[in-house]
């Protein structure tokens, strides 16, 4: 697996139990042999009747959606949009406005 990274305002507003998450999301999908995307949109909501973070994770060519609802153990649910693409020798985690 490529090295990961993240910019300067991703590890600032995001709570790592938040970004460690989104990697696996896509960890997993990328051991799946399934054909991915170099760009992973991953929108946080708040699930109302739970408060749990809900992830919707999502690629556009071939198109591939996902949701999951996890409970989080050290930090609040948030609403927020996060991009991952992959390069062939790394990976970066980024809000659309970094790119």
């Amino acid at each position: 697996m490529p090295p990961k990274y993240r910019t300067r305002a991703v590890d600032a507003e995001i709570p790592f139990e938040i970004q460690d998450a989104l990697w696996q999301l896509f960890t997993i999908l990328k051991q799946s042999q399934k054909p991915i995307d170099y760009l992973h949109v991953f929108e946080l909501s708040i699930e109302p009747k739970t408060q749990r973070q809900t992830i919707h994770h999502r690629q556009e060519v071939p198109k591939y959606k996902k949701t999951v609802h996890i409970t989080l153990t050290t930090t609040k649910p948030m609403h927020r949009t996060i991009w991952i693409i992959e390069e062939a020798d790394y990976g970066m985690m980024l809000f659309q406005s970094d790119y």
